[in-house]
């Protein structure tokens, strides 16, 4: 019998006579039943939390075609440089050409995000800066930035490793990140990220763009910058940024 017509026939049955049918006891083959999907249903739950399925997903504009972008733990990352904005560059370019702001802080967060792009996948980390002191741009002391960079992976800290590997929790620096507007996007297998959905500001690359306070003493790329080749310390590094944009 169909549900429709079940429902009709209710419908002219006595109240009374279907709370007495409500009143039956359930079997106990039934209560046994329920238990056991019940455990399988939470052991179903259990490896789908901990699946990637799961992962923190980064929920993106209408702008973006991207499949998704979810934060991962670092051990799944791999890396690539950003060569595409590696060119050659004077020490004047590299403040000119993307009119990056120049702020001192310390890195408070750092997560590691896998971007879908139908199918291609590629990884990045989102490092948060608490900003301590501002050189240039339109940024308030005592903000948080997050910042786009290229994927960390854990290198074991080796010295050939790019700068933006060295980057850990806790350390102190002077960054160069570039402000996002909607013009920044990521095209890439017939999909699009708009960059400024997963973070208001980008390094262009992982090597000229920071100076890092490192156990091992300050760390950048100092081929990059001729002006600062006998600097040891971020100190002296904030002294030049304080000069060079005070003129």
């Amino acid at each position: 019998m169909k549900n429709d017509q079940i429902l009709r026939l209710l419908g002219e049955v006595d109240d009374r006579y279907i709370e007495e049918s409500m009143m039956i006891e359930r079997k106990p083959y039934q209560r046994l039943k329920w238990g056991g999907g019940l455990l399988v249903a939470i052991a179903a739950g259990f490896m789908l939390f901990t699946s990637n399925v799961w992962n923190e997903r980064i929920p993106l504009s209408t702008d973006s075609t991207a499949n998704s972008v979810h934060i991962v733990d670092q051990s799944k990352v791999t890396s690539d440089i950003s060569e595409e904005n590696m060119m050659d560059m004077t020490e004047d370019e590299l403040f000119s050409k993307w009119n990056p702001v120049v702020v001192r802080g310390t890195v408070t967060d750092i997560r590691h995000i896998e971007i879908d792009f139908n199918g291609e996948t590629e990884y990045q980390s989102l490092i948060t800066i608490h900003v301590s002191n501002v050189y240039r741009g339109d940024v308030q002391i005592g903000r948080d930035l997050i910042v786009r960079a290229d994927a960390i992976k854990e290198t074991g800290q080796t010295t050939d490793a790019s700068v933006i590997s060295h980057v850990k929790q806790g350390m102190e620096g002077i960054f160069m990140p570039i402000p996002y507007d909607d013009e920044f996007v990521w095209e890439q297998n017939d999909a699009t990220l708009r960059l400024k959905d997963i973070a208001d500001y980008g390094f262009p690359d992982g090597e000229r763009y920071l100076f890092l306070d490192t156990p091992n003493g300050l760390l950048f790329e100092r081929d990059a910058y001729p002006s600062l080749q006998g600097v040891d310390s971020l100190d002296e590094v904030e002294d030049w940024m304080m000069t060079r944009f005070s003129e």
